[in-house]
């Protein structure tokens, strides 16, 4: 049988360009978009503050599979005299004559299917529970004569209701949702959630049985480690998991999803899913852990700038591989290690780590952030520590906003973290180097880092001989 396996990495607020809002200008009033679902399907009714040309959906991404604007397939206008047009790559609603009426009606289908860099506008479920992106419902003015979207305009406050009972929204139920976050999932039906003291879970009950029962136990298990290594996490209520299954397609095997502030979302799909498979199901803890850890490397405290995104990518891919060792003492994770390694050695060759997002190696962010991960971690070691948990429970508790910190963890913290830790400046120097001027011999280099802390690591045997 043929696999094809799919991995969605997690979608950041970069990949969209920052929007001037009427959080800049409070005394704007904002557009406000009814959403219902009632017995006659679904609807939004967009009640826009001021007159304009036209309203444009900043997030107009296109449809992966049909490879076109996905509004368009599933939005129809009710108001007379507007309509829903896609111009260049993004969708607007424009007025046949004059400005746009302030008030606006659209019914819609939800758009259950992937997007190219972004969420999917809707999350289905196979006993009919829905999830809908908040993110799709924002606009902004359009510019007829220029043609392109306004760079400031009022904020969206959305508001969601079903006829049919309450919402999930942040963990806990609610009559209706009001809200000016465009970065989350409100939960429509009603759905069953798995509910403990760190999380609340959906898991689609036709969940090929043996993936739904290590789905009940390892996520439980995880957010209530990083509960207890790391603190709670910043923010309102608990974080949330929304595991949908597509059903058995044939010759495919995916497992994906994207995490948002306080939200995690998994899409499982394929017949390669449906028996039992020691290595599908290592591919999808791994998939959680990882996404799961962004809740406080991330989120709780954030990177500086680009230059720092392997703290985040790097750390989130170790405390992923030390959950797993801690839920399945079976698990090895050596070998993903020892390519792990290698990958970070071959990438930088003459590339400084804190130039990668900007030369688009994003593969080094993750690959050599584990492996100055785990200089860190013998460092925490020597000090006392267990493993990369305390080392970056640390980082969090000086730094996370609601503690007093700025919320960011630089490169500055990190360093000022592994001295304090390994008492060894020199160390801290070399690894500032390998980070912003790189080095001819990584190798080399990082098996002397890691040597100077006690541990030895893959491919570095043959230097230490």
């Amino acid at each position: 049988m043929a696999r094809i396996v799919v991995m969605v990495a997690a979608l950041f607020a970069l990949v969209f360009p920052a929007i001037a809002t009427a959080q800049d200008a409070p005394d704007e009033p904002p557009v406000r978009v009814e959403v219902v679902h009632g017995a006659g399907g679904w609807s939004a009714t967009f009640h826009f503050p001021s007159d304009a040309q036209g309203w444009a959906f900043p997030r107009s991404n296109r449809a992966r599979r049909q490879d076109s604007g996905w509004r368009e397939l599933s939005w129809t206008v009710e108001t007379d005299g507007v309509s829903l047009q896609r111009i260049d790559e993004t969708d607007v609603l424009l007025a046949d004559d004059g400005t746009v009426p302030r008030k606006v009606t659209v019914r819609f289908v939800p758009f259950a299917d992937d997007l190219m860099a972004d969420y999917d506008p809707a999350l289905r479920f196979t006993d009919g529970t829905l999830a809908l992106f908040t993110g799709h419902f924002a606009v902004m003015p359009w510019l007829r004569e220029s043609q392109e979207m306004a760079e400031e305009g009022p904020e969206t406050e959305m508001v969601f209701r079903d006829a049919a009972g309450p919402l999930l929204y942040k963990g806990q139920r609610h009559q209706a949702v009001t809200t000016v976050d465009d970065a989350t999932y409100v939960v429509f039906g009603d759905p069953q959630p798995v509910s403990t003291g760190h999380l609340t879970a959906i898991i689609d009950p036709q969940t090929p049985a043996w993936l739904r029962r290590e789905l009940l136990d390892f996520l439980p298990q995880t957010f209530a480690i990083y509960a207890d290594r790391l603190g709670e996490r910043a923010g309102s209520g608990k974080p949330m998991v929304l595991s949908s299954w597509a059903g058995p397609t044939p010759n495919l095997y995916s497992q994906g999803g994207s995490v948002l502030p306080g939200l995690l979302s998994v899409r499982l799909e394929g017949e390669g899913l449906v028996a039992e498979d020691a290595s599908a199901l290592q591919g999808v803890r791994w998939f959680i852990a990882h996404e799961g850890a962004h809740f406080w490397l991330g989120q709780t405290v954030e990177y500086e700038t680009d230059a720092d995104a392997w703290i985040m990518e790097g750390g989130a891919n170790l405390l992923a591989f030390r959950l797993i060792e801690q839920v399945d003492p079976e698990y090895d994770a050596g070998a993903q290690l020892a390519n792990i390694w290698q990958t970070c050695f071959a990438m930088s060759v003459g590339n400084p780590l804190s130039g990668a997002s900007e030369r688009r190696d994003y593969d080094a962010n993750y690959a050599c952030g584990t492996v100055l991960g785990m200089i860190a971690e013998g460092a925490a070691q020597t000090n006392g520590g267990r493993d990369f948990f305390d080392f970056v429970a640390a980082l969090v508790a000086d730094n996370r906003k609601d503690a007093g910190g700025d919320g960011t963890v630089s490169v500055y913290d990190w360093l000022g973290q592994l001295v304090a830790e390994s008492g060894d400046e020199e160390l801290a120097a070399q690894l500032k180097h390998f980070v912003y001027r790189g080095t001819d011999d990584p190798q080399r280099d990082l098996c002397a880092m890691i040597a100077r802390v006690g541990r030895s690591a893959p491919g570095c045997a043959v230097v230490g001989d």
